[in-house]
């Protein structure tokens, strides 16, 4: 290759980068966001977990295989801390059996990879099946998933923990019996089921057992709760705890949470940081509407607070929707949708261990206004508050809108919220995850190109910023060594510490090929490995202050 070729390479090469990465790292433009899956058809139900590494690893129903929009895939992207997404584009298939698969949610595996179930069809009735994915993006277990439970009859809507051992437990409905029960199973680090074939009941009562979900047991195992029928009126609250060898805890099929006249639905539970757990559910037992309550329940299963729960939130109309996140400090912070004003509103309260509300009666206002907010979702911020997420209509069209609020209950962003994502048409279904550092990673299913929903995400530092301190602080200082070469290179920055630092080597496109971490401080030496000859490009990122510290190319000729 002659030097005239490699001006005229290099020059396409930067060009060709220059407009890749606009789409591979935070684009800090609320109506521009990051893609996560630009893929035909619908790409929706998405869900997010921390990668571990102050990012994210997000997971969603996938139709591209599928014209007609019937049969849905499972797929995954993790994107790292700065917005690059570190998997195949568009993301890694989970499952693309010719069955349908639906709900999928997941867990980090705390190696920087997660685990995943799903309901799926392949066996011609609804079975739960998981995989596990490690950092790098490679499926572990077998090709399309393994069985948490195949039998006869519908078994739906799973829900999971880590172990803490590499494994997860998997809780799910059950309808075996004829009616739906709660069941349970964990899964190693290998995909292998550790409890009895097609799981343990975890309540089969009388009647059905609906709407399971669980929370991690810091004594070992997992804390369930649902709504439950066996009263046969209404629905209550119970739960379970189990342990790591599949035994339950508690009375058998459960306490009572809450069985109060009327219903009580849609229970969330968290752990409370101290042994045990808050559940927090709506409930109508006004007679009327419906409002918020929670309990604590001790480890032992003991109920902490007033006999059947404690009020969160009891104004006018209806409140819905909820969901929880730990305090830091053994409470819990609860949001939900709110229909106080005649137009729904998202709210917000923080309870504490004894049961004590911290902030306005019946709660802080969220986001008010004339237009809808619907489908809050909410994280612990790491200092005993919390930012919330929403879809709002403001504009005329649902839009994605978060707020930061902290321990006191002081809003700390906007009045109304920040924007996340106000791109054309409808952005939807918004979940978020902490970022490690006070901020957020936001992901939904997003409508703004040809009438079909995409998978999008943002990132907002912890004062509301998109714009954060990423700027690079010595460009061009790094040395390469030799360069071209076509074995091995070394890359130094002279002046400028490698210690707990990152070097991505990417190609042309911006996709990155290789990444290591330097925990020594010294250069960095790259092997060729498989790389073809070419040129590449290179980032070398501060792990610790989140900024990249240089950049350059390289090239390698045979």
């Amino acid at each position: 290759m002659n030097l005239k070729s490699v001006s005229q390479f290099i020059l396409i090469a930067i060009l060709i980068i220059s407009s890749a990465q606009s789409f591979s790292q935070w684009n800090t433009n609320d109506a521009i966001n990051t893609a996560v899956c630009l893929q035909p058809n619908n790409q929706q139900d998405v869900r997010i977990v921390s990668d571990s590494h102050n990012g994210a690893i997000i997971v969603w129903v996938d139709y591209r295989n599928d014209a007609s929009q019937n049969i849905a895939d499972v797929y995954v992207q993790r994107i790292d801390q700065f917005g690059y997404t570190r998997w195949t584009a568009n993301g890694v298939a989970i499952c693309t059996n010719a069955a349908d698969q639906s709900t999928p949610v997941l867990v980090a595996d705390g190696s920087g990879g997660a685990i995943i179930t799903w309901t799926d069809e392949r066996n011609g009735d609804r079975d739960i099946f998981a995989q596990r994915i490690d950092s790098t993006g490679n499926i572990l277990w077998a090709i399309n998933g393994v069985p948490v439970v195949s039998k006869p009859n519908a078994q739906q809507d799973p829900h999971l923990v880590a172990d803490n051992s590499g494994g997860a437990i998997i809780v799910w409905q059950d309808s075996s019996n004829g009616f739906w029960d709660i069941y349970a199973q964990r899964v190693n680090d290998n995909g292998t089921t550790l409890w009895s074939a097609n799981g343990v009941p975890v309540c089969n009562a009388i009647l059905s057992q609906i709407n399971a979900r669980i929370a991690i047991n810091d004594a070992g195992g997992a804390f369930i709760t649902w709504q439950d029928y066996r009263n046969t009126n209404n629905y209550d609250i119970y739960a379970q705890s189990i342990d790591l060898l599949g035994m339950v805890q508690w009375t058998p099929n459960g306490i009572v949470i809450s069985n109060s006249a009327d219903t009580q639905n849609n229970p969330k539970i968290e752990s409370d940081g101290a042994g045990g757990a808050i559940i927090a559910w709506q409930d109508k037992r006004n007679g009327n509407d419906y409002n918020i309550y929670a309990q604590r329940v001790a480890a032992s299963g003991g109920v902490q607070w007033a006999n059947n729960g404690i009020v969160i939130c009891s104004a006018p109309d209806n409140q819905s929707a909820l969901d929880i996140t730990t305090d830091a400090i053994n409470g819990a912070i609860i949001s939900w949708k709110d229909n106080r004003n005649l137009n729904f509103d998202i709210f917000a309260q923080r309870v504490n261990a004894s049961g004590i509300v911290q902030w306005t009666n019946n709660g802080v206002a969220i986001a008010t206004g004339i237009a809808p907010q619907l489908n809050p979702n909410n994280v612990g911020d790491g200092s005993g508050g919390s930012i919330i997420v929403w879809q709002d209509s403001t504009n005329g069209s649902w839009d994605i809108r978060a707020q930061h609020i902290d321990s006191s209950g002081t809003v700390l962003w906007l009045n109304g919220g920040n924007w996340v994502g106000t791109a054309a048409n409808s952005q939807t279904s918004p979940k978020n995850v902490e970022d490690g550092n006070g901020g957020c990673i936001f992901t939904w299913q997003d409508k703004r190109v040809n009438n079909n929903f995409d998978i999008y995400a943002h990132h907002l530092y912890s004062n509301g910023n998109a714009v954060g301190i990423k700027e690079q602080i010595a460009p061009n200082r790094s040395k390469c060594f030799p360069n071209p070469f076509s074995t091995i290179i070394t890359i130094s920055v002279p002046g400028v510490s490698l210690l707990n630092t990152e070097i991505r080597i990417k190609d042309a496109l911006g996709n990155t090929l290789i990444t290591d971490v330097n925990q020594n401080g010294s250069d960095f030496v790259v092997n060729r490995n498989k790389l073809n000859s070419g040129i590449y490009l290179f980032e070398i990122v501060s792990l610790e202050k989140n900024i990249i510290l240089t950049n350059g190319k390289f090239i390698i000729a045979d």
